[in-house]
């Protein structure tokens, strides 16, 4: 049951980035016929960035990585990796070969 709710929540946290991935691509209209991004129109009035291409650039590079990272993170949520070993595994000693007698 476990499991099902770690799968549950990641499909949840991949809806919510694949959101935030429509908001960030999404253009909107600055004047007749003039488009641009609506993340980055929204970033640039909220800190009073001047409109330079190189920081549009670097703000959206920055939200894809994080998009990016989360999707990665969440994945590696649901499925972990390696071999998980039950308690009984753990405690036991290793058992080695005896030697036979000659």
């Amino acid at each position: 049951m476990q499991r099902v709710l770690r799968i549950g929540l990641v499909a949840v946290i991949v809806g919510l980035v694949l959101h935030a991935a429509d908001l960030a691509t999404r253009d909107c209209r600055i004047a007749p016929y003039l488009y641009d991004d609506c993340m980055w129109m929204a970033v640039r009035t909220r800190l009073g960035l001047p409109a330079n291409r190189f920081l549009r650039i670097a703000a959206l590079e920055c939200v894809g990585i994080f998009l990016a990272s989360v999707l990665y993170l969440a994945f590696r949520f649901a499925w972990p990796r390696g071999k998980r070993m039950d308690a009984t595994e753990e405690s036991s000693p290793p058992s080695f070969p005896t030697p036979s007698p000659e």
